[in-house]
């Protein structure tokens, strides 16, 4: 009897002890989560979430915004948590915003906010703001889709074209890996719509560097294996050439000199669809298949080294190399890295193939 006493006493101190479960209708599930700057002692955090009137029927949920000034993430929640009537919680996050002022400052005091939270997936899309994340939270974007979906698909789709992929768990890897930094997407309003801008490239937790969207996409060309995309290819009678549906892949050679320093190249193979020759006045076109893969290939090599020279000239590493040299060559120390990285002689070669179009058929007449 005492030992039946006994456990339905433990089960009562237990049950007393487990947390009220949480109803879904009771809860402000955030979707969207964002920073600015306020001053040099304050910062704004930008909550985004919905809300669905009783009887709307098949009308999309109105957007809330709630948002507060502080010096602690603690303080802004509880701030936020005064305008809500139901519990905010992060459970439902997929956008992470930082606005650009505050990334040239530095964002790991977020970033480590963020990582020990339990209920926030790593999945989450991170971006960087031109602008405020509450501009560009509560802008009127009459879309038919709700604004939260609408960036991150817009940031998605962004993805498979523009700029490698990015993701909290993924940045959280580049920022504590030796021999990588981080990068980010960059985002503004732009009249009705929200827009892509380029990348921004991180040197620890701050923004040193933004590269617009055509250099955001050599970038990815670099980092990322992938299939689409589009790209341009210059002539020399002012025309171009445009290659469509591209496959990408690359390989890297990081191994010591004999002299002590690093051999370090990378090979990038591109095979992609001719779509259209454009500025050619109407006429035949008078470039064979290998002259347009030429073209191609100096462009590619140009392009893509001069980025490899920004980033020693900058002293990052968003291509992570000095992460891949410290897995590939025993007994290297990374102060021995950063020190030869800056200076480093870092080839790319490209390999370029152009699948068969009619806007060459008559240009492969020609005697070669």
């Amino acid at each position: 009897m005492k030992k039946v006493a006994g456990i339905i006493f433990c089960f009562l101190i237990v049950s007393g002890c487990a947390p009220r479960p949480q109803v879904i209708e009771e809860l402000q599930l955030v979707q969207a989560l964002g920073y600015d700057v306020v001053n040099e002692d304050e910062f704004r955090t930008v909550a985004g979430s919905q809300i669905i009137l009783p009887g709307e029927g098949e009308t999309l949920p109105n957007a809330v915004v709630f948002s507060a000034t502080g010096n602690t993430s603690r303080i802004t929640r509880k701030k936020m948590q005064t305008e809500s009537s139901k519990l905010l919680v992060l459970g439902r996050l997929n956008l992470l915003l930082f606005q650009d002022q505050l990334a040239e400052q530095g964002i790991f005091y977020f970033l480590d906010i963020l990582q020990r939270d339990p209920f926030i997936g790593r999945n989450v899309k991170p971006a960087i703001v031109e602008g405020t994340a509450y501009d560009l939270l509560t802008q009127d974007y009459k879309l038919d889709i709700t604004v939260y979906e609408y960036l991150n698909d817009l940031i998605e789709e962004s993805e498979e074209e523009i700029f490698p992929k990015v993701t909290l768990h993924s940045l959280l890897y580049h920022y504590y890996e030796d021999g990588s930094d981080m990068y980010l997407p960059m985002i503004k309003p732009h009249k009705d719509r929200a827009q892509v801008t380029g990348l921004a490239l991180f040197k620890e937790d701050q923004c040193v560097h933004k590269l617009n969207v055509q250099q955001a996409s050599y970038l990815k060309l670099l980092r990322e294996r992938f299939s689409g995309g589009y790209y341009q290819i210059d002539l020399a009678d002012d025309s171009y050439v445009s290659v469509e549906n591209v496959d990408v892949s690359q390989s890297y050679t990081i191994e010591r000199s004999t002299d002590g320093g690093f051999v370090t190249s990378i090979a990038v193979t591109l095979e992609g669809a001719i779509n259209e020759l454009g500025d050619n006045k109407g006429e035949t076109n008078p470039y064979t298949m290998k002259e347009l893969e030429q073209y191609g290939v100096d462009q590619f090599q140009e392009r893509l080294t001069s980025l490899v020279h920004l980033f020693q000239e900058l002293e990052i590493d968003p291509l992570a190399l000095g992460s891949l040299a410290k897995n590939r060559i025993r007994g290297l120390t990374m102060e021995e890295w950063y020190e030869s990285y800056p200076t480093m002689d870092i080839k790319v070669n490209v390999e370029l193939n152009l699948i068969h179009s009619g806007i060459i058929d008559e240009a492969q007449k020609r005697p070669q």
